[in-house]
């Protein structure tokens, strides 16, 4: 993990911001409101590793049910706790399957404490929420929680020595529905400030070498799947880090039929056999970008500084290797193409651009095999080009 707060801070904040990493279980530990909405409510956080512990006042006002200053404990380990000063669940109804359907849902307020670390969030407010019923939970979890936005503003992380990460705004949406499964939605964060000194992983020494003291960065992406064209499209994944580079993914798969998304569900908790149903996915295209917003010229600074040359000169060296480098490759269309690309971006850095456009969709049985018994030939079979600059 990135961060060093241990993994109970993580199940924490699934907990208390998407309420379904807790199993509820049909003895209840909290004593019951009165309010069956509330009840219900409480019932999916009350769970086989998580207790409501305690709450205040319960009020209802027109199709509104407020409960105030609830606490929820780790069963496992007491010295986690997650308080929430005010939750709202508004036009709640009991559905005939036991799930509780809720027209919105508003938190103030949340903490979570623990021995090593934790976290604040000032609000979430999701919209056309379903939460699956305490039976479905405890078998498993049949019944996924859906919604149609869920708004999540001002997150504070903290480690055992202090603050981690601020982020200003989490938003996902869920746009449109083939019966239980999602088909098209979209996901940012906004605002993330990251302390580079807090992070745990070993490149963030080489982080702070090249004058990095935060991180602040912006993550967006969309996605839609066509249930009977079995293809997947997703226009822009993009991961942009002010002041050092932005890169984004585009992608268009086929062969993504119902089965398969209600097999790759099914085996979640089992990479192996997932990837597995993979094999008769296609890849259409693909396109990777990476801008450069001067992380590119902090590198050559300081690499050329310690070959002790000036980067003009150490830069001449780099690409005067780049054919040696590219004869693997075994193309020679494509390996001009990287070494012009290549040559340019190194020069004047400003954006690179790889792009996949096989002639005809690639399972990725033939790509994984490919890549096992001749790699050199994943470029040819994807019709892989490159460009600077553009």
């Amino acid at each position: 993990m990135m961060f060093s707060p241990s993994s109970r801070i993580t199940i924490g904040l699934c907990t208390a911001v998407s309420l379904i990493a807790l199993q509820a279980t049909p003895t209840l530990a909290f004593d019951p409101t009165g309010n069956e909405i509330a009840d219900a409510f409480l019932s999916v956080l009350d769970g086989q590793e998580g207790t409501v512990e305690s709450y205040g006042g319960v009020n209802e006002s027109g199709n509104a049910v407020t409960i105030e200053s609830l606490v929820i404990t780790d069963e496992n380990d007491p010295d986690t706790k997650v308080t929430i000063a005010s939750t709202v669940l508004n036009g709640g109804a009991l559905l005939g399957n036991g799930r509780l359907k809720l027209d919105g849902l508003s938190l103030q307020s949340l903490q979570l404490d623990s021995d090593d670390g934790g976290m604040t969030l000032e609000s979430l407010d999701a919209t056309e929420l379903v939460l699956p019923s305490a039976e479905e939970a405890a078998a498993g979890g049949t019944g996924s929680p859906g919604y149609k936005t869920v708004e999540i503003k001002n997150v504070n992380i903290q480690d055992e020595d202090g603050k981690v990460a601020d982020i200003a705004a989490i938003s996902s949406s869920i746009d449109s529905m083939d019966g239980d499964l999602p088909t098209s939605g979209s996901f940012s964060l906004t605002g993330a400030t990251i302390d580079v000194n807090q992070l745990e992983v070993e490149e963030a020494k080489s982080l702070t070498e090249l004058g990095y003291e935060t991180l602040s960065l912006d993550v967006s992406a969309s996605g839609k799947w066509d249930p009977e064209a079995a293809t997947i499209d997703i226009p822009e994944l993009k991961i942009d880090a002010k002041d050092a580079a932005s890169l984004s993914l585009a992608l268009s798969l086929g062969g993504v039929t119902r089965e398969v998304i209600e097999q790759l569900e099914e085996k979640s908790d089992k990479p192996e056999e997932a990837m597995g149903l993979l094999q008769n996915v296609t890849l259409v295209n693909a396109k990777i970008r990476l801008d450069d917003a001067s992380l590119t010229g902090r590198i050559l600074d300081q690499e050329a500084q310690k070959a002790g040359v000036e980067v003009p000169v150490y830069v001449a060296g780099l690409t005067g290797s780049l054919p040696l480098m590219l004869g693997m490759l075994q193309n020679k269309e494509l390996e001009g193409q990287v070494a012009q690309a290549v040559t340019e971006y190194l020069n004047t850095p400003g954006s690179l651009e790889i792009i996949a456009a096989p002639g005809a969709p690639v399972p990725f049985s033939q790509v994984m095999g490919t890549a096992m018994l001749a790699p050199q030939m994943i470029p040819q079979i994807l019709s892989v080009g490159i460009t600077a600059n553009q």
